[in-house]
């Protein structure tokens, strides 16, 4: 068994995964008691009146004391669990007993609660450990550097693009792009790493943009709002610039006349909401929606540092003329 690694209780994650737990395993205790669906009943919902109360308990008591085990061993820092399985699930077991007088109804003791609510949690703790011997901190950061790795190519050949369009009409604007570009790829190679800063993801968004405004010039409109006070605020390296170079290839290179895009980054709702709507024009035979390499490349880097808590969305604005396509990313403050 691997050494169980407490939990962070307070990520969305690992409270759904705990409620799927105790419920799974009260839905098996239930079917159990007989061969007929009306023997089920009566232990489904006693069951699921502790269970849910006492994974409430212990998801909350290991939220707020957080800061107080996570500095002992791993056998304390695992008897902290179990305990406080033990715990919530006698409290529960009473607390829901004295309400619905579940005991005189051939509820379970509280021993038997505890000693379930226990065994829950061990088994949880040991499901954790497995899954965070998958996600070790090395596995982790060898995933995240080959999909980032694989946004920098395809970031470079579309700016090379950019420039070689220019070579034989604007020799001199190509050689300009050339020169932001190679101060664009200094400034990133000299920050490596899997986080970087609101105000760096800006920054080299706003490069990209003016190498692609050589190209598009009055084509392209570019509208920022980015609320001040985030700039400090750490988010995944490379995910503003590939979502602006979507716009652009999707987006202005459909236009024939003037496009629009709009960049955001806000607070709403205790998450750092990143964001680009893009004008474009549909085209036979396609959806509008373009590739999805560099959506799918961000999902996945966003599943693997911030688990469920965060999210990627996009897809059509209805009812706007133009049309207008939207991304938009959630992430944890």
């Amino acid at each position: 068994m691997p050494a169980p690694l407490l939990p962070d209780a307070c990520n969305a994650g690992t409270a759904i995964r705990a409620y799927i737990l105790v419920n799974a395993v009260v839905i098996l205790l239930a079917l159990a008691a007989g061969p007929r669906p009306e023997q089920w009943w009566g232990p489904l919902l006693q069951g699921v009146a502790v269970a849910e109360p006492a994974a409430a308990i212990w998801l909350s008591f290991m939220c707020l004391s957080r800061r107080s085990w996570r500095r002992l061993g791993t056998l304390w820092r695992l008897a902290v669990g179990v305990v406080a399985g033990a715990a919530s699930g006698w409290m529960a077991q009473a607390l829901v007993g004295s309400v619905l007088t579940l005991g005189e109804g051939g509820g379970l003791p509280d021993w038997r609660s505890a000693l379930v609510g226990a065994a829950l949690a061990a088994v949880f703790l040991h499901y954790l450990g497995l899954r965070a011997q998958a996600l070790t901190p090395a596995t982790v950061q060898a995933r995240l550097d080959e999909l980032q790795a694989r946004i920098r190519p395809h970031f470079l050949f579309n700016a090379l693009n950019a420039a070689s369009a220019l070579v034989r009409e604007r020799p001199q604007q190509a050689e300009q792009v050339l020169d932001d570009l190679a101060e664009l790829f200094r400034a990133t190679v000299s920050r490596p790493g899997t986080l970087s800063t609101v105000a760096e993801e800006v920054d080299l968004a706003r490069r990209y943009l003016g190498i692609e405004a050589v190209r598009f010039g009055d084509r392209m409109q570019v509208r920022w709002a980015v609320e001040p006070g985030l700039e400090g605020l750490r988010i995944p390296a490379l995910t503003l610039q590939p979502l602006v170079e979507n716009a652009v290839r999707h987006g202005v290179e459909s236009c024939a006349g003037p496009c629009l895009i709009d960049v955001w980054a806000t607070p709403r709702a205790g998450m750092l909401e990143i964001g680009v709507v893009n004008d474009y024009v549909p085209r036979e035979g396609r959806s509008g929606n373009g590739t999805r390499v560099a959506l799918s490349n961000i999902t996945q880097r966003l599943r693997l540092l911030y688990d469920i808590t965060a999210e990627l969305r996009h897809g059509r604005v209805d009812g706007l003329d133009p049309p207008r396509y939207r991304v938009r990313i959630r992430l944890p403050l």
